[in-house]
């Protein structure tokens, strides 16, 4: 998965790990569990190609409520206070 010997922002050190993605599209919300490489320095987070383009198809779907084929986790609010 290495793109990159050290982060394209600050050279800090790169290390695989698994974060968790928020997509959102229209009034929908997707929570993805991704491996990517991120910085120990400053956090940045290096997705592949692949991921971009995965995250773009999930986007559009939860745009048009075509969300049937994902576990729905409970709902979300806007509260303004």
């Amino acid at each position: 998965m290495k793109s990159f010997d050290k982060c394209p922002i600050c050279s800090g050190e790169l290390a695989e790990k698994e974060v968790e993605k928020l997509l959102r599209g229209g009034n929908n919300t997707a929570v993805l569990n991704v491996v990517v490489e991120v910085c120990l320095n400053c956090g940045e987070r290096l997705y592949t190609e692949e991921q971009v383009r995965k995250f773009e198809e999930i986007r559009s779907k939860l745009a048009k409520n075509e969300t049937r084929m994902y576990q729905r986790l409970g709902a979300s609010f806007q509260v303004s206070i």
